[in-house]
Protein backbone atom coordinates (compact mmCIF):
# COMPACT_ATOMS: atom_id res chain seq x y z
CA UNK A 1 0.00 0.00 0.00
CA UNK A 2 2.53 2.54 0.77
CA UNK A 3 4.54 1.20 -2.41
CA UNK A 4 1.27 2.70 -4.28
CA UNK A 5 0.50 5.98 -2.24
CA UNK A 6 4.58 7.00 -3.57
CA UNK A 7 4.17 6.25 -6.90
CA UNK A 8 0.60 8.19 -6.78
CA UNK A 9 2.18 10.84 -5.21
CA UNK A 10 5.34 11.01 -7.83
CA UNK A 11 2.41 11.09 -10.52
CA UNK A 12 0.41 13.99 -8.98
CA UNK A 13 3.85 16.05 -8.78
CA UNK A 14 4.90 15.40 -12.04
CA UNK A 15 1.66 16.61 -13.68
CA UNK A 16 1.08 19.25 -10.99
CA UNK A 17 4.71 20.74 -12.27
CA UNK A 18 3.75 20.61 -16.05
CA UNK A 19 0.39 22.74 -15.11
CA UNK A 20 2.92 25.19 -14.18
CA UNK A 21 4.01 25.77 -17.31
CA UNK A 22 1.95 27.05 -19.74
CA UNK A 23 2.26 26.75 -23.80
CA UNK A 24 -0.02 28.41 -26.66
CA UNK A 25 1.46 28.60 -29.99
CA UNK A 26 -0.83 27.11 -32.45
CA UNK A 27 0.75 24.60 -34.66
CA UNK A 28 -2.04 24.39 -37.15
CA UNK A 29 0.59 24.82 -40.65
CA UNK A 30 -2.76 26.75 -42.63
CA UNK A 31 -2.50 29.25 -39.76
CA UNK A 32 1.08 29.59 -41.51
CA UNK A 33 0.35 28.94 -45.17
CA UNK A 34 0.87 32.84 -45.90
CA UNK A 35 3.73 33.72 -43.89
CA UNK A 36 6.50 36.29 -45.36
CA UNK A 37 9.30 34.24 -46.32
CA UNK A 38 12.84 34.71 -46.86
CA UNK A 39 14.61 34.83 -50.21
CA UNK A 40 16.94 31.91 -50.93
CA UNK A 41 20.84 33.11 -50.85
CA UNK A 42 23.31 30.79 -52.74
CA UNK A 43 24.39 27.60 -50.24
CA UNK A 44 27.90 29.36 -50.35
CA UNK A 45 26.40 32.17 -48.53
CA UNK A 46 26.42 29.30 -45.43
CA UNK A 47 29.76 28.03 -45.41
CA UNK A 48 32.31 29.72 -42.88
CA UNK A 49 29.76 30.53 -40.71
CA UNK A 50 31.41 31.65 -37.08
CA UNK A 51 31.88 28.75 -34.76
CA UNK A 52 29.65 30.41 -32.29
CA UNK A 53 27.62 33.25 -31.93
CA UNK A 54 25.08 34.67 -29.25
CA UNK A 55 23.18 37.47 -28.56
CA UNK A 56 22.70 36.39 -24.70
CA UNK A 57 23.92 39.73 -23.44
CA UNK A 58 21.49 41.78 -25.05
CA UNK A 59 18.24 39.28 -23.85
CA UNK A 60 16.72 40.66 -20.60
CA UNK A 61 16.30 38.56 -17.90
CA UNK A 62 13.57 35.85 -18.75
CA UNK A 63 9.91 36.16 -17.77
CA UNK A 64 7.32 34.03 -16.31
CA UNK A 65 4.00 33.57 -18.34
CA UNK A 66 3.04 31.11 -15.59
CA UNK A 67 0.24 28.76 -16.98
CA UNK A 68 -1.06 31.14 -19.28
CA UNK A 69 -0.97 30.67 -23.36
CA UNK A 70 0.68 33.79 -23.81
CA UNK A 71 3.57 32.29 -25.27
CA UNK A 72 3.64 34.14 -28.65
CA UNK A 73 3.62 37.45 -26.91
CA UNK A 74 6.78 36.37 -24.54
CA UNK A 75 8.63 35.53 -27.29
CA UNK A 76 8.38 37.41 -29.86
CA UNK A 77 8.41 40.99 -27.58
CA UNK A 78 9.41 41.09 -24.29
CA UNK A 79 12.31 38.61 -25.79
CA UNK A 80 12.42 39.39 -29.77
CA UNK A 81 11.98 42.49 -29.83
CA UNK A 82 13.66 43.53 -26.52
CA UNK A 83 17.20 41.89 -27.74
CA UNK A 84 16.66 44.04 -31.45
CA UNK A 85 16.35 47.37 -29.09
CA UNK A 86 18.88 46.32 -26.91
CA UNK A 87 21.01 45.62 -29.84
CA UNK A 88 20.59 48.87 -31.05
CA UNK A 89 21.27 51.07 -27.93
CA UNK A 90 24.02 48.76 -26.88
CA UNK A 91 22.40 48.19 -23.37
CA UNK A 92 23.90 46.77 -20.25
CA UNK A 93 21.24 44.14 -18.53
CA UNK A 94 19.89 46.24 -16.09
CA UNK A 95 19.00 48.88 -18.71
CA UNK A 96 17.74 46.17 -21.05
CA UNK A 97 15.30 44.94 -18.27
CA UNK A 98 14.13 48.40 -17.89
CA UNK A 99 13.53 48.83 -21.13
CA UNK A 100 11.83 45.39 -21.79
CA UNK A 101 8.45 45.25 -23.97
CA UNK A 102 5.12 44.03 -23.01
CA UNK A 103 4.02 40.15 -24.20
CA UNK A 104 0.59 41.60 -23.04
CA UNK A 105 0.78 44.58 -25.62
CA UNK A 106 0.83 41.93 -28.40
CA UNK A 107 -0.71 38.71 -26.52
CA UNK A 108 -3.82 40.87 -25.75
CA UNK A 109 -5.03 42.01 -29.52
CA UNK A 110 -4.60 38.60 -30.96
CA UNK A 111 -5.84 36.61 -28.31
CA UNK A 112 -9.39 34.81 -29.62
CA UNK A 113 -11.77 35.56 -26.46
CA UNK A 114 -10.90 37.05 -22.54
CA UNK A 115 -7.87 36.39 -20.58
CA UNK A 116 -4.98 34.35 -21.24
CA UNK A 117 -6.01 30.94 -21.98
CA UNK A 118 -6.12 30.83 -25.91
CA UNK A 119 -3.68 29.90 -27.66
CA UNK A 120 -2.41 32.08 -30.91
CA UNK A 121 -0.04 32.05 -34.19
CA UNK A 122 3.64 33.07 -33.87
CA UNK A 123 2.68 35.13 -36.95
CA UNK A 124 -0.55 37.16 -35.24
CA UNK A 125 1.95 38.08 -32.73
CA UNK A 126 4.68 39.06 -35.02
CA UNK A 127 2.12 41.07 -37.75
CA UNK A 128 1.53 43.24 -34.24
CA UNK A 129 5.89 44.26 -34.22
CA UNK A 130 5.55 44.81 -37.41
CA UNK A 131 2.32 46.67 -38.19
CA UNK A 132 1.99 48.63 -34.34
CA UNK A 133 5.06 48.33 -32.76
CA UNK A 134 5.56 47.27 -29.04
CA UNK A 135 5.23 48.80 -25.74
CA UNK A 136 7.70 48.55 -22.89
CA UNK A 137 6.62 46.67 -19.90
CA UNK A 138 6.73 49.69 -17.52
CA UNK A 139 4.08 50.97 -19.43
CA UNK A 140 1.97 47.83 -19.86
CA UNK A 141 2.09 45.65 -17.52
CA UNK A 142 1.61 41.82 -17.81
CA UNK A 143 -2.06 41.66 -17.41
CA UNK A 144 -4.77 39.48 -18.93
CA UNK A 145 -7.69 41.46 -18.77
CA UNK A 146 -6.03 44.89 -20.26
CA UNK A 147 -7.10 46.30 -23.04
CA UNK A 148 -5.28 48.30 -25.71
CA UNK A 149 -6.16 51.77 -25.98
CA UNK A 150 -5.34 54.33 -28.57
CA UNK A 151 -2.06 55.63 -26.24
CA UNK A 152 -0.92 52.74 -26.68
CA UNK A 153 -1.06 52.23 -30.27
CA UNK A 154 0.75 55.85 -30.74
CA UNK A 155 3.70 54.76 -27.94
CA UNK A 156 3.68 51.48 -29.76
CA UNK A 157 5.00 53.18 -33.19
CA UNK A 158 8.53 54.43 -32.67
CA UNK A 159 9.11 50.45 -31.76
CA UNK A 160 7.77 48.78 -35.34
CA UNK A 161 10.13 46.48 -36.43
CA UNK A 162 10.30 46.79 -40.41
CA UNK A 163 10.29 42.79 -41.19
CA UNK A 164 9.72 39.43 -40.14
CA UNK A 165 10.70 36.21 -42.55
CA UNK A 166 9.84 32.69 -42.11
CA UNK A 167 13.39 31.08 -43.07
CA UNK A 168 12.62 28.09 -43.18
CA UNK A 169 9.79 27.13 -45.99
CA UNK A 170 11.18 26.70 -49.75
CA UNK A 171 14.73 26.22 -48.73
CA UNK A 172 17.39 23.70 -49.56
CA UNK A 173 20.00 24.57 -46.83
CA UNK A 174 19.69 22.62 -43.39
CA UNK A 175 17.21 24.05 -40.79
CA UNK A 176 20.38 24.19 -38.49
CA UNK A 177 22.46 26.61 -40.99
CA UNK A 178 19.75 28.46 -42.10
CA UNK A 179 19.09 29.64 -37.89
CA UNK A 180 23.05 29.94 -37.87
CA UNK A 181 23.01 32.19 -40.50
CA UNK A 182 20.81 34.64 -38.55
CA UNK A 183 22.39 34.73 -35.37
CA UNK A 184 25.36 35.02 -37.02
CA UNK A 185 24.03 38.31 -38.17
CA UNK A 186 23.07 39.54 -34.70
CA UNK A 187 19.04 38.32 -35.80
CA UNK A 188 16.90 37.11 -32.63
CA UNK A 189 14.92 33.82 -33.99
CA UNK A 190 11.32 33.03 -33.18
CA UNK A 191 10.65 30.12 -33.31
CA UNK A 192 7.14 27.18 -32.65
CA UNK A 193 8.47 23.96 -31.03
CA UNK A 194 6.84 20.92 -30.30
CA UNK A 195 7.63 20.35 -26.70
CA UNK A 196 8.98 16.70 -25.71
CA UNK A 197 8.35 16.50 -22.26
CA UNK A 198 11.64 16.23 -21.71
CA UNK A 199 11.59 19.96 -22.36
CA UNK A 200 9.81 20.58 -18.60
CA UNK A 201 12.52 19.57 -16.70
CA UNK A 202 15.78 20.86 -19.21
CA UNK A 203 18.36 21.91 -16.77
CA UNK A 204 21.25 23.34 -18.84
CA UNK A 205 20.66 20.56 -21.85
CA UNK A 206 17.24 19.40 -22.99
CA UNK A 207 17.88 15.84 -22.58
CA UNK A 208 15.43 14.45 -25.78
CA UNK A 209 16.02 10.46 -26.34
CA UNK A 210 14.89 8.95 -29.85
CA UNK A 211 11.35 7.25 -28.27
CA UNK A 212 10.47 11.39 -27.78
CA UNK A 213 10.38 11.73 -31.44
CA UNK A 214 7.03 11.83 -32.43
CA UNK A 215 4.22 14.79 -32.56
CA UNK A 216 3.39 15.95 -29.21
CA UNK A 217 0.70 18.68 -30.20
CA UNK A 218 2.35 20.59 -27.56
CA UNK A 219 3.15 24.26 -29.02
CA UNK A 220 5.69 26.32 -27.57
CA UNK A 221 6.74 29.72 -28.74
CA UNK A 222 10.24 30.23 -27.73
CA UNK A 223 13.84 32.76 -28.68
CA UNK A 224 16.82 31.06 -30.20
CA UNK A 225 19.60 33.41 -29.02
CA UNK A 226 22.99 31.75 -29.50
CA UNK A 227 24.61 28.94 -30.62
CA UNK A 228 27.78 26.83 -30.24
CA UNK A 229 29.35 24.04 -32.62
CA UNK A 230 31.69 23.19 -29.78
CA UNK A 231 28.86 22.93 -27.11
CA UNK A 232 27.16 19.41 -26.62
CA UNK A 233 28.34 18.30 -30.20
CA UNK A 234 26.89 21.24 -31.26
CA UNK A 235 23.60 23.18 -29.82
CA UNK A 236 21.85 26.20 -30.13
CA UNK A 237 20.90 28.17 -27.16
CA UNK A 238 17.01 29.28 -26.04
CA UNK A 239 15.25 32.11 -23.76
CA UNK A 240 12.57 30.78 -21.99
CA UNK A 241 9.02 32.54 -20.93
CA UNK A 242 9.09 29.93 -17.63
CA UNK A 243 11.00 32.12 -15.14
CA UNK A 244 14.43 31.77 -14.00
CA UNK A 245 13.92 28.77 -11.95
CA UNK A 246 13.16 26.75 -15.01
CA UNK A 247 16.45 25.84 -17.08
CA UNK A 248 19.86 27.05 -16.30
CA UNK A 249 17.84 30.51 -14.95
CA UNK A 250 15.06 30.51 -17.40
CA UNK A 251 17.95 30.08 -20.51
CA UNK A 252 18.83 26.08 -21.96
CA UNK A 253 21.04 24.33 -24.80
CA UNK A 254 18.94 22.26 -27.39
CA UNK A 255 21.40 19.83 -29.56
CA UNK A 256 21.26 20.55 -33.38
CA UNK A 257 19.84 17.22 -34.17
CA UNK A 258 16.83 17.59 -31.35
CA UNK A 259 16.60 21.16 -32.84
CA UNK A 260 15.87 20.20 -36.21
CA UNK A 261 13.08 17.57 -35.09
CA UNK A 262 11.14 19.67 -32.57
CA UNK A 263 11.58 23.44 -34.24
CA UNK A 264 8.24 22.89 -36.43
CA UNK A 265 8.51 27.09 -37.65
CA UNK A 266 11.27 30.15 -37.16
CA UNK A 267 10.77 33.36 -38.11
CA UNK A 268 13.65 36.09 -38.00
CA UNK A 269 13.36 39.51 -36.65
CA UNK A 270 14.53 42.28 -38.94
CA UNK A 271 15.08 46.24 -37.21
CA UNK A 272 15.59 49.02 -39.40
CA UNK A 273 19.48 49.62 -39.95
CA UNK A 274 21.46 51.78 -37.54
CA UNK A 275 22.50 54.80 -39.76
CA UNK A 276 26.57 55.23 -40.27
CA UNK A 277 27.95 58.45 -41.89
CA UNK A 278 31.17 56.50 -42.22
CA UNK A 279 29.34 54.24 -44.50
CA UNK A 280 27.97 54.29 -48.01
CA UNK A 281 24.24 53.46 -48.46
CA UNK A 282 23.23 51.28 -50.97
CA UNK A 283 26.18 49.21 -52.87
CA UNK A 284 25.77 45.79 -54.85
CA UNK A 285 26.38 43.64 -57.75
CA UNK A 286 25.21 41.83 -60.66
CA UNK A 287 26.83 38.71 -62.86
CA UNK A 288 25.55 37.50 -66.00
CA UNK A 289 27.06 34.32 -67.24
CA UNK A 290 26.30 31.58 -70.13
CA UNK A 291 25.91 28.30 -69.39
CA UNK A 292 29.40 27.72 -71.16
CA UNK A 293 31.39 29.35 -68.41
CA UNK A 294 31.47 32.98 -70.31
CA UNK A 295 30.91 36.27 -68.30
CA UNK A 296 28.55 38.46 -70.47
CA UNK A 297 30.51 41.31 -70.31
CA UNK A 298 29.11 45.09 -70.31
CA UNK A 299 30.23 48.79 -70.29
CA UNK A 300 28.85 52.07 -68.30
CA UNK A 301 27.53 54.48 -70.87
CA UNK A 302 27.13 57.47 -68.21
CA UNK A 303 23.59 56.07 -67.97
CA UNK A 304 23.09 52.15 -67.87
CA UNK A 305 24.95 49.37 -68.87
CA UNK A 306 24.98 48.01 -72.85
CA UNK A 307 26.76 44.38 -72.97
CA UNK A 308 29.05 43.98 -75.27
CA UNK A 309 28.07 41.68 -77.91
CA UNK A 310 24.90 40.88 -78.91
CA UNK A 311 23.11 37.21 -77.94
CA UNK A 312 20.74 35.02 -79.58
CA UNK A 313 17.15 33.90 -78.92
CA UNK A 314 17.62 30.70 -76.78
CA UNK A 315 20.75 31.95 -74.82
CA UNK A 316 20.93 30.09 -71.74
CA UNK A 317 22.84 32.34 -68.90
CA UNK A 318 23.61 32.72 -65.21
CA UNK A 319 22.22 35.50 -62.90
CA UNK A 320 23.40 36.44 -59.87
CA UNK A 321 22.77 39.47 -57.53
CA UNK A 322 24.31 40.85 -54.34
CA UNK A 323 23.64 43.78 -51.86
CA UNK A 324 26.54 44.39 -49.34
CA UNK A 325 24.29 46.99 -47.25
CA UNK A 326 21.16 45.64 -45.92
CA UNK A 327 17.89 46.91 -48.90
CA UNK A 328 14.96 46.12 -50.40
CA UNK A 329 15.67 44.50 -53.51
CA UNK A 330 13.79 44.38 -56.63
CA UNK A 331 14.45 43.18 -60.39
CA UNK A 332 12.01 43.28 -63.44
CA UNK A 333 12.67 42.06 -67.37
CA UNK A 334 11.39 43.64 -70.29
CA UNK A 335 11.91 44.35 -74.76
CA UNK A 336 10.79 46.94 -76.56
CA UNK A 337 7.22 46.15 -76.21
CA UNK A 338 7.33 47.66 -72.84
CA UNK A 339 5.90 44.23 -71.13
CA UNK A 340 7.78 44.24 -68.15
CA UNK A 341 8.23 40.94 -65.77
CA UNK A 342 9.22 40.38 -62.24
CA UNK A 343 11.90 38.25 -61.63
CA UNK A 344 12.93 39.18 -57.79
CA UNK A 345 11.09 38.96 -55.15
CA UNK A 346 10.17 35.40 -56.84
CA UNK A 347 6.68 35.30 -55.38
CA UNK A 348 4.31 37.58 -53.35
CA UNK A 349 5.43 35.74 -50.03
CA UNK A 350 8.73 36.52 -50.68
CA UNK A 351 10.16 39.27 -48.67
CA UNK A 352 12.62 41.88 -51.09
CA UNK A 353 14.52 42.74 -47.92
CA UNK A 354 17.93 41.38 -47.94
CA UNK A 355 19.10 42.28 -44.13
CA UNK A 356 22.65 40.60 -44.06
CA UNK A 357 26.05 42.41 -44.95
CA UNK A 358 25.91 40.84 -47.70
CA UNK A 359 23.55 38.14 -49.27
CA UNK A 360 24.27 36.61 -52.66
CA UNK A 361 20.92 35.37 -54.81
CA UNK A 362 20.37 33.19 -57.88
CA UNK A 363 18.09 33.96 -60.36
CA UNK A 364 15.71 31.91 -60.52
CA UNK A 365 18.19 29.25 -58.33
CA UNK A 366 21.60 27.45 -58.62
CA UNK A 367 20.30 25.22 -60.37
CA UNK A 368 18.82 26.79 -62.92
CA UNK A 369 19.56 28.72 -66.35
CA UNK A 370 17.55 32.25 -67.48
CA UNK A 371 16.86 32.28 -71.41
CA UNK A 372 16.61 34.73 -74.04
CA UNK A 373 13.04 34.18 -75.45
CA UNK A 374 12.09 34.77 -79.37
CA UNK A 375 11.20 38.77 -79.07
CA UNK A 376 14.71 39.86 -80.80
CA UNK A 377 15.61 43.83 -80.84
CA UNK A 378 16.27 45.31 -76.99
CA UNK A 379 15.82 43.23 -73.65
CA UNK A 380 15.87 45.08 -70.45
CA UNK A 381 17.02 44.30 -67.05
CA UNK A 382 16.28 46.49 -64.15
CA UNK A 383 17.06 46.05 -60.56
CA UNK A 384 16.23 48.89 -57.62
CA UNK A 385 18.25 48.51 -54.40
CA UNK A 386 16.12 51.13 -52.15
CA UNK A 387 16.34 51.54 -48.62
CA UNK A 388 12.48 52.08 -48.82
CA UNK A 389 9.90 49.77 -49.08
CA UNK A 390 8.38 49.42 -53.12
CA UNK A 391 5.24 48.99 -54.68
CA UNK A 392 7.25 47.01 -57.26
CA UNK A 393 3.79 45.52 -59.12
CA UNK A 394 2.39 49.40 -59.18
CA UNK A 395 6.08 50.42 -60.55
CA UNK A 396 6.19 48.04 -63.45
CA UNK A 397 2.58 48.93 -64.57
CA UNK A 398 3.44 53.17 -64.44
CA UNK A 399 6.72 51.73 -66.48
CA UNK A 400 4.52 50.06 -69.11
CA UNK A 401 2.53 52.70 -69.34
CA UNK A 402 4.92 55.76 -69.20
CA UNK A 403 6.71 57.16 -72.67
CA UNK A 404 10.14 57.04 -73.94
CA UNK A 405 13.28 54.62 -73.79
CA UNK A 406 13.18 52.26 -71.43
CA UNK A 407 15.75 54.18 -69.31
CA UNK A 408 13.23 57.73 -69.35
CA UNK A 409 10.49 55.15 -68.12
CA UNK A 410 12.33 54.15 -65.32
CA UNK A 411 13.40 57.51 -64.18
CA UNK A 412 9.86 59.57 -64.84
CA UNK A 413 8.55 56.29 -62.66
CA UNK A 414 10.73 56.53 -59.52
CA UNK A 415 11.08 60.42 -60.07
CA UNK A 416 12.48 62.33 -56.86
CA UNK A 417 13.16 58.67 -55.34
CA UNK A 418 16.58 58.29 -57.15
CA UNK A 419 19.55 58.87 -55.61
CA UNK A 420 21.33 62.07 -57.60
CA UNK A 421 23.20 60.50 -60.20
CA UNK A 422 27.04 62.59 -58.28
CA UNK A 423 26.22 60.50 -55.34
CA UNK A 424 26.63 56.96 -57.20
CA UNK A 425 29.43 55.20 -58.13
CA UNK A 426 28.92 52.28 -61.42
CA UNK A 427 31.79 50.13 -63.12
CA UNK A 428 32.51 46.97 -64.74
CA UNK A 429 35.23 44.88 -63.33
CA UNK A 430 34.35 41.38 -64.43
CA UNK A 431 30.81 42.06 -62.95
CA UNK A 432 28.65 45.16 -62.73
CA UNK A 433 29.09 47.21 -59.12
CA UNK A 434 27.39 50.16 -57.67
CA UNK A 435 27.71 52.30 -54.43
CA UNK A 436 26.12 55.52 -53.30
CA UNK A 437 25.04 57.59 -50.60
CA UNK A 438 21.67 58.29 -50.90
CA UNK A 439 21.59 62.51 -49.69
CA UNK A 440 17.66 61.95 -49.15
CA UNK A 441 16.65 60.00 -51.55
CA UNK A 442 16.21 55.89 -50.97
CA UNK A 443 16.53 54.32 -54.84
CA UNK A 444 19.63 53.25 -56.88
CA UNK A 445 18.49 51.60 -60.34
CA UNK A 446 20.56 49.61 -62.39
CA UNK A 447 19.64 48.86 -65.98
CA UNK A 448 21.12 46.42 -68.44
CA UNK A 449 20.49 46.27 -72.01
CA UNK A 450 21.33 43.57 -74.56
CA UNK A 451 21.36 43.08 -78.17
CA UNK A 452 19.09 40.52 -78.47
CA UNK A 453 19.05 38.86 -82.62
CA UNK A 454 17.30 36.03 -83.97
Amino acid sequence: MKKIIFLLVLFLSVNLSAQEFGFGCLLDSALYANSPTAAPLMRGDYDNLPASASLKDFTPTPGNQGSTSTCAGWAAAYAGRTILEALRNKWARETTDGNAFSPSFVYNQIRTGNGCNGGTSLIDALDVLKNQGGVKLNEFAFECERQVTKDDIMRAINYRIIEYRDILSGQSVSKTKLVKKSLAEKRPVIIAIDCPGSFLKADELLNADSSEYKFWGRGHGITVIGYDDNKFGGAFELMNSWGTMWGNKGFTWIKYSDFDYFCLLAFELIDKSIPDSERIDLSGSMTFTENTGEVMASKFNGEYFVMDKPYTSGTLFELRISNDEPAYVYAFSSDLSCKTYKIFPFNSRMVAYLPYSQNNVAIPDEDSYNMLDETTGKSYYCFLYSNEKLDIDSVMIEVEKAEGSFWERVKSVLKDKIVDKQNIEYKYTDKIVFNGKNMGKSVIPVLIEINHIQ
